[in-house]
């Protein structure tokens, strides 16, 4: 499952960044026992994500169905489809239960911000196997759609539709909708619900060249104001990967929903137990088919979250807002390329320092890491250790008081290789990590020098830059 990538505070002065921890003492230049705690974590999450695919595919109830039932429910969903289509409000509600005044008012709000929504795509579909359709059961569905010119493949999104009939040759009715599956009811980013359509508000939709914005009514405002700058973090960031040189498809558009608040942005497309420390968060949806096991991508595109509270990007000027646009913007430009491969765990996947590098490379409009507002803090950390420092691992990524600092060093990485090998190199060495490339083998085939070469020149560069 793929995780969000966030973009933690900005420096410690703010009330919500990181409190510094104790100075700890230089770390060691061994990395045996941290592979050796990767290596058993690693093979604990494999054990429980096998058991968890088990669990889903029974779940999912691939029993099959009548044929009549079956062609009853693709009826259903196919007129539904088509009464979405042709903007027909009536025919659109037809399926649910007249009696259930909430129901028809959250099936009218969902109809009229889907009619809002600039989509190239869109079709209900079942997924899965109705076990019965006698009597009330249940029907899952599958929206799938694809945004004009931001989702290169369609994806879909999961609903459970409880449905009955009155008699033997009464129609069918949906009496009750709810999103998602009954996975986990305190995180499910397996089916990426709720959108911003399915919260029962209307909403508001501002679109430019590059962007579609999204944001409760409430926040029309602050989508007029803020689309242009995240139309221009999308056209920079778009125009410095095409120069690059990179041979990839990848979105040449972006949806972006703005909150208000910590909470909204912990359950927008996901379900979060914690509150959210992040000011936005860039999450990979799959493509349409991923979870039954028919498509050939990991994701397809990705929906961007940014919460317009936060203080630190939202309450200074413009290019503390870019930050936040670029920086996840970013990650949504590489998600596409991303390949893991089946049994995939939480520490699978490109190395952090990459992933957040690159973020912040592009956050800081690919200036030298020294311009972070993150330097004056990671200089008194770094001198802590004596300017002896190597790249974070992940499992050691979130290390408490050194999160901020980790992004820093994520960031003068990128740097050290465009100074060092051409700004190329990075959208070059990023591209073919993500593909799958083990950190080693991307330096050797992309900058020409072992891991442990790299290292140590990025080491120097960083002692030379902070003394």
């Amino acid at each position: 499952m793929a995780e969000g990538h966030p973009s933690v505070p900005g420096p410690p002065a703010q009330p919500w960044a990181y409190a510094p921890a104790p100075v700890p003492p230089p770390p060691s230049r061994s990395r045996r026992g941290l592979w050796i705690a990767l290596t058993a974590v690693g093979v604990v999450l494999v054990l429980l994500l096998a058991g968890s695919v088990v669990a889903m595919v029974t779940l999912l109830g691939r029993s099959s169905t009548d044929d009549a039932g079956s062609d009853e429910i693709a009826t259903l969903l196919a007129e539904h489809t088509g009464a979405l289509a042709k903007r027909d409000l009536q025919a659109f509600l037809a399926p649910f239960d007249p009696a259930d005044e909430d129901l028809i008012a959250r099936q009218t709000t969902l109809f009229q911000s889907l009619n809002k929504l600039p989509l190239a795509e869109a079709r209900y579909e079942e997924f899965g196997a109705t076990v019965s359709t006698e009597g009330t059961f249940d029907v899952r569905v599958s929206f799938v759609h694809r945004f004009d010119g931001a989702d290169p493949a369609p994806v879909e999104e999961l609903y459970e539709w409880r449905v009955t009939r009155a008699g033997p040759d009464a129609p069918l009715k949906v009496i009750a909708v709810k999103g998602g599956l009954p996975t986990d009811e305190n995180r499910d980013m397996t089916t990426y619900y709720p959108a911003p359509w399915d919260r029962g508000r209307p909403i508001h939709v501002e679109k430019t060249p590059h962007t579609v914005v999204v944001a409760d009514e409430s926040l029309k405002a602050e989508a007029r104001r803020y689309a242009r700058l995240a139309e221009r973090a999308a056209t920079e960031n778009l125009a410095a990967w095409r120069a690059g040189g990179v041979d990839a498809k990848v979105p040449q558009g972006f949806v972006i929903s703005l909150v208000k608040g910590k909470k909204d942005l912990g359950s927008l497309y996901r379900t979060t137990k914690d509150t959210p420390i992040e000011s936005g968060v860039a999450i990979p949806i799959p493509p349409a088919g991923a979870i039954d096991g028919t498509a050939q991508q990991e994701v397809a595109t990705s929906r961007v979250v940014i919460d317009v509270a936060d203080k630190y990007h939202f309450g200074n000027g413009d290019d503390r807002k870019l930050e936040i646009f670029r920086h996840e913007l970013a990650h949504a430009i590489v998600a596409v390329l991303i390949k893991r491969g089946p049994g995939a765990t939480a520490f699978d996947g490109p190395e952090k320092w990459v992933v957040e590098g690159f973020a912040e490379y592009f956050a800081h409009g690919r200036k030298p890491f020294t311009t972070s507002d993150r330097t004056a803090e990671a200089r008194q950390i770094l001198r802590s250790y004596d300017y002896q420092q190597d790249l974070p691992g992940n499992v050691s990524w979130k290390m408490e008081g050194r999160l901020s600092y980790n992004y820093w060093l994520g960031h003068s990485a990128m740097s050290y290789i465009a100074d060092r090998y051409g700004e190329k190199k990075v959208y070059q060495f990023v591209a073919e990590h993500y593909r799958g490339a083990p950190i080693d083998r991307a330096t050797r085939d992309v900058l020409g020098v072992p891991y442990e070469d790299f290292e140590a020149g990025w080491a120097a560069h960083l002692r030379s830059a902070m003394r």
